[in-house]
């Protein structure tokens, strides 16, 4: 008989729409929520060791829970009897947390406990372990919660649903009231009804919101959003001229004439929407949108409402190559935002649209690299890049092939695979001159300088990060910036120099959050580099910027981060945080950062620090 678990929320389990008696014991729920969403399946020492480390007999008190277990779910064959204890639920079954994970948007969004906590009012006694990973989860699940209802939101938005569009923008709201990106997205979907009163009367209360709250003022996106359909150019008459704009515009975003080129192109969609030639507009809405995320600041909000409106298009004419493309666009994004299962299923959907396309293919498979490669998982990202390159290279995308490669040295540097990572680096630079890509250069040089300070050249190391500084600037890039002024800062701790190192490092944070639509992953880096050197200098901030990297960690998933965290509390003294990174690190694809945990493994900022 199928059943249907729900775990975000007060957990509860139903057969034909009817709730189970609730198991004896709390345990029962831990274990089940660790089985349903654990990497990979544990042994049965390791669920005695996690969920019953003080009891007089571990071995005995799992056997009685996995026995409950399998009475909840039905039957002895529901729960994996071997070593190696796995969930075999019966044909047809459900478990909300794997909807929210695997499913689409629209499945997600109806979860009843959507938004809510992992097994919520279940705090047991268990090992550090086990309350690290289920806090983490927690987190994590909430933030793909807030992931789900924002790409709903937009798919309404696309399909011309703004009733709907509001109700989720709403709860997302509601969910996490300071994320201006949410504020975007609500006051867009008011703007779409056409009630000019609600727009403004919504657009009043964010900003107050914001500066009462903050004591911030908002972006320019949000007076953006605001903006009504009539406020916008009339929309040129003929095909021939839409057609015209749609070329400008991209080649004037290419060419660095951003507004320019926005303008055009979104004089292109409206005209092309008011001509009713779908294709065209499909063509429009992804340059558009595509423009918006890679080309300006701050306004990937209103790109992905662009490539979501091409991806309406696209679909209602059966054009699957501009499909492919604005799905893969979209997964770029959520890869910016740490948003990893929502951007993993974006490029699967773009994967199955590309039908064999080795130019979209080469720009899926480098985007999903990027993001296992974030997550820790760099074994299954290292074929992901291989195939990335090949394919670009075979079809002559330079930019491609240079992008691809710099990601996979920067995963390479972060398995100290440092010779590797070294070569992939240098290619990609010379790639990127060959190509005249300016604006690009300063990623793979930062990391190059990266690798200098390891191998204890300092001096070149610190030429390079100059360097790649001042093009990062002069691109005005925030990535490209914190990279830099990152290294630059761990030059600093090198000399001993730990207060000016802190300086730096804060400072490289700080252009971080400048632009909000930075590589999350990014933030993420200049943090734990930041924890590094303030853990070994005992600044009297270090425990809140190490609880600062946990929780930004464990909401995108960047699980190498977790680990990291756990492992400063243990320099700065917690004696029960190496059994948590020991768990945390389960399924983490890095020899390198699994060697650090066990005993005698060097503080972190050694291991930043290489030679030097």
């Amino acid at each position: 008989m199928a059943v249907s678990v729900q775990l975000l929320g007060p957990p509860l389990l139903l057969r034909d729409g009817v709730v189970y008696a609730a198991p004896r014991g709390k345990k029962v729920w831990a274990l089940l929520a660790y089985l349903a969403l654990c990497d990979q399946p544990p042994s049965r020492q390791q669920l005695a060791e996690l969920l019953f480390p003080d009891a007089e007999d571990p071995a005995s008190a799992l056997r009685w829970n996995l026995s409950e277990l399998r009475r909840l779910l039905g039957g002895p064959e529901t729960v994996g009897s071997g070593n190696v204890v796995t969930l075999r639920l019966p044909a047809g079954s459900t478990i909300d947390v794997h909807v929210l994970l695997r499913g689409t948007s629209l499945d997600a969004v109806e979860l009843a406990g959507l938004g809510r906590e992992l097994v919520e009012g279940v705090n047991v006694e268990a090992s550090p372990g086990f309350t690290a990973w289920l806090l983490g989860e927690r987190r994590r699940l909430q933030a793909i919660g807030g992931a789900a209802l924002r790409e709903g939101a937009l798919r309404a938005l696309a399909a011309s649903e703004a009733q709907r569009a509001i109700e989720l923008a709403t709860r997302l709201i509601g969910a996490d009231p300071l994320n201006q990106d949410a504020h975007v997205l609500l006051v867009r979907a008011f703007a779409a009804t056409g009630d000019e009163v609600a727009v403004e009367r919504q657009l009043a209360a964010s900003i107050d919101l914001f500066r009462s709250e903050l004591g911030e003022e908002v972006g320019r996106e949000l007076y953006e959003a605001a903006r009504m359909s009539s406020d916008r150019a009339e929309p040129p008459g003929n095909r021939a001229t839409v057609q015209a704009l749609l070329e400008t515009g991209e080649a004037a975003t290419l060419a660095g004439a951003v507004e320019v080129g926005v303008d055009d192109l979104q004089a292109a969609v409206a005209g092309a929407r008011e001509l009713g030639e779908r294709q065209l507009e499909a063509a429009a809405q992804l340059a558009l949108g595509s423009a918006l995320v890679h080309a300006t600041k701050g306004r990937d909000e209103e790109g992905s409402a662009a490539l979501h409106r091409a991806i309406a298009v696209a679909e209602s004419v059966s054009d699957r190559r501009v499909a492919a493309s604005a799905h893969r666009e979209l997964g770029y994004v959520e890869l910016l935002r740490g948003d990893y299962p929502r951007g993993e299923l974006l490029l699967q959907t773009a994967k199955e649209l590309a039908d064999g396309d080795p130019v979209e293919l080469a720009g899926i498979r480098a985007v999903y690299g990027a993001s296992l490669a974030d997550v820790g998982a760099h074994a299954r990202a290292r074929p992901e890049f291989d195939a990335a390159i090949e394919l670009a290279r075979s079809v002559g995308q330079g930019r491609q092939t240079a992008w691809a490669t710099c990601v996979l040295g920067r995963s390479l540097l972060q398995q100290w695979e440092l010779k590797a990572a070294e070569e992939a680096l240098v290619e990609a630079i010379e790639l990127a001159r060959a190509e005249r890509w300016t604006a690009f250069l300063a990623f793979p040089e930062a990391l190059l300088a990266e690798i200098w300070v390891r191998q204890g050249r300092a001096h070149e190391a610190g030429g390079a990060f100059e360097h790649a500084f001042a093009l990062g600037v002069r691109v005005d890039d925030a990535c490209w910036e914190a990279y830099s002024v990152r290294g630059l800062g761990l030059l600093k701790a090198a000399s001993g120099q730990l207060d000016e190192a802190i300086a730096l490092i804060e400072d490289a944070r700080n252009r971080c959050a400048r632009q909000r639509d930075t590589h999350m992953w990014v933030r993420a880096y200049a943090l734990d580099a930041l924890c590094a050197v303030a853990t070994c200098a005992r600044h009297p901030e270090a425990e809140r910027w190490v609880t600062d990297l946990a929780s930004l960690a464990d909401r995108t998933g960047m699980r190498e981060f977790s680990v990291h965290a756990y492992l400063y509390r243990r320099d700065l003294g917690d004696p029960t945080a190496v059994d948590a990174a020991r768990t945390l690190a389960v399924g983490i694809e890095n020899p390198h950062l699994l060697s650090m945990i066990e005993p005698g493994g060097p503080p972190i900022l050694e291991d930043l620090l290489g030679r030097i």
